[in-house]
């Protein structure tokens, strides 16, 4: 058993949530449920992983999910569910996360029973915009690394110690992101995204020079834009870049899509709002 003091410190949050060992976990996929159920099981709980499969997230990324669920020997069961029937959520307000969240974690808790349940919520999460967090709290949601105040680098650090597989993968937000604010979210679109998306991970895979960060973003009505980590373009040679282009032109939403290096990829329509809110 590893002795790194936060993952002492996790454990005593564990104890206090579920002092008989057995928990559910909301779980996407994504590193911070990834490292909560490998760590809870590392430490000898017994998991149930529940996962949600809707229009909003990447078929691709729920298959994967569903793939390392099995790999790592976890009990899991998938609901479908489709937060775009309400309006807030239809419609992208700003504070759609909150009544995306609410709708999701009332059948979570549900399908969940008798076990508490809890969330991959990270400490660095509670000071950024995060509107669904108001939600998890009335729903009595428990989030242990926020609780052990694991940031997203100590779930890096203290995973790779404990033995969890891909623990530098990058962020992986909802596909609503990709969209504007108060804007009617299209099928077409998220389609769309998806689709290109998954095939740009691909194309990028395959060049075997790490995780290249990118989102695929409608800016406008009309307008999409590429938006690549600074770091991760630079590691893209001329022929690389000019053929990443040409497969991303091919598809035909996105055939102007324009190419922006960023500094930072997450957050980029809370941005523009702030900016507007000034």
């Amino acid at each position: 058993m590893n002795n790194d003091p936060r993952l002492s410190r996790l454990e005593k949050v564990l104890a206090e949530i579920a002092p008989d060992k057995r928990l559910a976990i909301a779980f996407s996929g994504g590193l911070d449920s990834r490292f909560l159920s490998f760590a809870a099981k590392y430490l000898g709980y017994t998991v149930k992983l529940l996962t949600v499969r809707g229009p909003h997230i990447s078929a691709e990324e729920t298959a994967e999910a569903v793939q390392w669920a099995q790999d790592n020997g976890f009990e899991m069961e998938l609901l479908d569910l489709n937060p775009l029937q309400m309006k807030a959520v239809e419609f992208n307000h700003t504070d759609r996360c909150y009544f995306c969240k609410k709708h999701l974690f009332l059948e979570l808790k549900r399908r969940a029973a008798d076990l508490p349940l809890c969330d991959g919520t990270n400490h660095s999460d509670l000071s950024h915009y995060r509107p669904g967090l108001k939600a998890l709290s009335e729903l009595k949601i428990h989030s242990p690394l926020a609780e052990a105040e694991f940031s997203k680098q100590d779930n890096r650090e203290v995973g790779a110690l404990i033995g969890l597989d891909h623990w530098d993968q990058a962020a992986r937000p909802c596909m609503l992101t990709r969209l504007p604010y108060n804007q009617k979210v299209l099928a077409s679109d998220l389609t769309a995204l998806e689709e290109t998306e998954t095939a740009m991970n691909r194309f990028f895979a395959g060049l075997n020079k790490g995780e290249i960060r990118f989102r695929l973003r409608k800016v406008s009505p009309e307008t999409f834009e590429m938006h690549i980590q600074r770091e991760d373009f630079k590691r893209l040679s001329e022929e690389e870049r000019t053929e990443a282009e040409h497969l991303l032109a091919s598809f035909p939403l996105f055939a102007s899509a324009q190419w922006k290096p960023m500094e930072k990829l997450s957050g980029y329509f809370d941005r523009l709002l702030g900016q507007k809110a000034h």
